[in-house]
């Protein structure tokens, strides 16, 4: 059911999808350490907004079991699909090799987490391993994301527009573009984003916002958000939100925010 909320009598821009389960516009938030009661409060007051909850890195081998499928589960009661971070995958790989990750996928499963992301930020996975991680998150009946992008770098974007080609030809669910990629200089990277509006199904594609962890200020975070709306609209798919501002990503989204109405971005 659609959300009844304050000023029912002020128009919200019909392009932007309001009910959910969305197929676009979706919002990722990535969580690091939010307690169960901190997750119930933010979805209580948040969650209509909120599709993708990404429980970052590694951080899911600290929590108590229970904890984490409370908070998975609690997830799904509002809609949200809980997704594994990518580094965790990399660990992983990297320190038990790729035979592991067939038990690996079933704990995953076992304890609630919907979406698993590949990534190769800091684990070279080799020719042809991302396809077959792709494969075996499938085959563990969940949802695989690709990532694609440098955090330490910008890469060609020829070759980013090719890398997400193929992980959305290979079964990923969603290519996602890594936040450190769509900034230059402490601006959004207007060159990549153009070539990618132009070359590859932004529908199936996530934008991950810049993060500090990567240099970037809360300005710039600000300016590229703000960029990516008005470039794609208020249905582009945004990774990497922080649960601090997840209504203010909607305020942008509709142009309630301070950047004012879309028109005037």
């Amino acid at each position: 059911m659609p959300l009844t909320t304050a000023f029912p009598d002020v128009p919200l821009d019909p392009r932007r999808s309001l009910e959910k389960p969305r197929s676009s516009g979706l919002t990722m938030v990535t969580d690091y350490q939010t307690t169960l009661e901190g997750l119930r409060g933010l979805l209580e007051l948040g969650g209509a907004y909120i599709d993708i909850f990404k429980v970052a890195t590694g951080t899911s081998r600290l929590f108590p079991r229970q904890h984490l499928v409370s908070k998975l589960t609690l997830l799904r009661e509002h809609q949200v699909r809980p997704f594994l971070g990518g580094q965790m995958q990399e660990y992983v790989i990297h320190t038990m090799g790729i035979d592991a990750m067939e038990n690996h996928l079933k704990e995953a499963k076992d304890v609630g987490f919907d979406m698993v992301e590949i990534s190769d930020n800091i684990v070279d996975l080799g020719h042809g391993t991302r396809d077959r991680l792709i494969r075996m998150v499938q085959d563990a009946g969940l949802a695989p994301v690709g990532e694609i992008g440098d955090k330490r770098d910008n890469s060609d974007p020829a070759e980013m527009v090719k890398e997400v080609n193929e992980v959305l030809a290979s079964g990923a669910e969603i290519a996602m573009i890594e936040g450190q990629e769509l900034m230059l200089d402490g601006a959004p990277n207007k060159g990549l984003i153009k070539i990618l509006q132009d070359n590859v199904d932004v529908s199936r594609c996530m934008f991950e916002l810049s993060t500090p962890r990567v240099g970037s200020t809360s300005p710039e975070i600000f300016a590229g958000k703000k960029f990516l709306i008005k470039t794609f609209g208020p249905d582009v798919n945004l990774g990497n939100v922080t649960a601090d501002v997840v209504i203010e990503t909607e305020t942008t989204r509709l142009g309630l925010g301070s950047a004012g109405p879309l028109s005037l971005m």
